[in-house]
């Protein structure tokens, strides 16, 4: 459940098949920011009481704030998490008023943008223009129309649609929590940041007297209201992530780091531009409010878009390399059924064993990415090569070491995954030097997360009946087996079905291969990591 309020992330339900111990930390997480917001507004309304008449100013910041809450940009289908620019609003609104008043319009639109939300979506699913899981449908033709009014009806009714398409509320519970935490991340946020503000010696605008420094009581102290800003806001999303979405197999202080430093990557980083850039937007508009009034959400509507428009260009690249991603793992799979599940189990125990490395979050993040690519090269090996039953001659064999560089060359034109091309190029290259590709780096060149590529991939090359594919059917006869079974044999001919040089090995003696091999063929660091990974989280074989 990713939770943010401002530029950076708002999410909305609760995961698919949410455990229990995710949900409960969840809640604990949200009544403790709940019980520091509520004694954040007591210190604030004491400290920092209203200026003025500050309550039109707020009603057109609470107008633009909401505007900024229904403009949010969906991160993936499976993800119900939204980029909105909100941050904009909430910075100007506490330089121009004060930190009390900003956490009531910040507050205040959020809650007005929930609420106009629900009645959207259920609108626009019983207009038909949202199915049961709040995806986007084609509008209906509703009758005989003037172009006009047609033209005015299909852009209301697809205002209506997208703004629907943000709500993903099922039952009250995710209702109350969801609320709850984002209501108290604004509240800390606003006034934290509305604190530091004053602190470095910041004017509210609203109050400005005869004597007024523009860069010591408005610009410089404003940079401290951002930065104690994001830091809030950033802080408690990771701490979230951390409750809810644990790094699975890692250990307390480890697992929280480390999934506070997965979070930072992908979900913090790739927006920090649109947030600098926000800075610059918010620091205009609360000055231009103080002479131009509300001329100046005028001028500030446009950047927002602008940056709209950036954060839905990141989101489609993202889906991009998603949809890659899966495209080239489809394809190896329908090209050689029998990697349906080994690609999988070698993505499964490569990131572990990162994991229990303690390799960098970058490497940990895309090592799943790697394992389900990693023999992509076989593409280019012939089917008669690979499902061949009897011993390899040694022209094949040398077809099938070809495979680790054509992978490596295939997903070198692919721009965001140049990061992984050595992993998949090296992963059948041996600890000594020896191995395959026989040219490039020696063994003590190859890259940390080949090494672990390479004994995830013998691991489960040893342990697994891949010969026994999804289409079982005899080479020698053409006999084909009820849907379900797999026999080692043909019951017509007798044939055998496995590759006679081939059988699979129990846990114990793959172990033992990998023991062997350690220092040689594999690297020591990697395999001692993967035997204490494997007695104590175990495997699971042909998964």
């Amino acid at each position: 459940m990713r939770v943010s309020s401002g530029i950076a992330y708002r999410h909305i339900g609760r995961r698919r098949g949410a455990m229990r111990d995710p949900l409960r930390s969840y809640t604990i997480i949200s009544l403790i920011c709940f019980v520091c917001a509520v004694v954040s507004v007591v210190y604030i309304w004491h400290a920092f009481p209203s200026i003025g008449d500050p309550w039109p100013a707020a009603l057109w910041f609470v107008l633009f704030t909401f505007l900024a809450a229904t403009l949010g940009v969906g991160v993936s289908k499976g993800n119900r998490t939204f980029v909105i620019p909100t941050f904009l609003a909430h910075w100007a609104t506490t330089c121009i008023l004060g930190p009390l008043v900003g956490v009531i319009v910040c507050v205040s639109a959020s809650l007005l943008a929930f609420f106009v939300t629900c009645i959207a979506f259920y609108l626009a699913r019983s207009l038909g223009l949202l199915d049961a899981q709040g995806t986007l449908t084609a509008p209906k033709p509703r009758g005989r129309r003037s172009c006009e009014d047609a033209s005015l009806v299909g852009w209301a009714t697809d205002l209506i649609a997208r703004i629907g398409a943000n709500w993903y509320m099922r039952d009250l519970d995710s209702v109350i929590r969801l609320v709850m935490l984002n209501s108290s991340m604004q509240t800390l946020s606003v006034g934290s940041s509305g604190i530091a503000y004053s602190l470095l010696g910041g004017r509210f605008l609203i109050d400005l007297g005869s004597e007024f420094n523009l860069w010591t009581q408005f610009v410089f102290p404003f940079f401290g209201l951002m930065l104690t800003s994001v830091t809030v806001e950033h802080g408690i999303y990771m701490l979230v992530m951390a409750g809810i979405d644990p790094v699975p197999g890692a250990r307390r202080v480890y697992a929280f780091l480390l999934r506070c430093k997965m979070a930072i990557i992908e979900d913090v980083l790739p927006v920090w531009k649109g947030q600098l850039f926000l800075s610059v937007v918010a620091l205009m508009l609360g000055y231009l409010y103080i002479h131009i009034g509300a001329w100046s959400f005028v001028l500030a509507v446009m950047p927002v878009l602008t940056l709209r428009d950036f954060f839905n260009q990141w989101v489609e690249e993202k889906a991009a390399y998603m949809d890659t991603i899966t495209t080239l793992a489809t394809y190896m799979q329908h090209y050689h059924p029998y990697t349906r599940g080994h690609l999988k189990r070698v993505a499964d125990l490569a990131e572990r064993l990162a994991r229990e490395l303690r390799l960098p979050a970058e490497s940990i993040l895309h090592m799943r990415t790697a394992g389900f690519v990693h023999d992509i090269g076989k593409v280019g090996v012939s089917e008669e090569i690979l499902d061949k039953t009897e011993k390899l001659t040694d022209e094949e064999w040398a077809k099938i070491k070809e495979h680790p560089v054509k992978g490596a060359e295939i997903i070198s034109h692919l721009e965001f995954l140049e990061k992984i091309v050595d992993w998949v190029k090296y992963h059948h290259k041996w600890y000594n030097g020896a191995g395959y590709p026989t040219n490039g780096v020696d063994g003590s060149g190859i890259p940390i997360e080949a090494a672990i590529i390479a004994v995830a991939d013998a691991f489960d090359a040893m342990t697994d009946d891949r010969e026994l594919t999804l289409k079982w059917k005899c080479d020698s006869c053409g006999f084909e087996p009820a849907e379900n079974e797999r026999p080692i044999k043909c019951p017509a001919c007798g044939a055998e079905k496995r590759r006679t040089y081939r059988e699979p090995k129990t846990i114990d003696e793959a172990v033992d291969e990998l023991r062997r091999g350690a220092g040689s063929q594999f690297h020591p660091g990697v395999v001692k990591a993967f035997l204490t990974m494997l007695a104590r989280d175990g495997v699971k074989l042909n998964a």
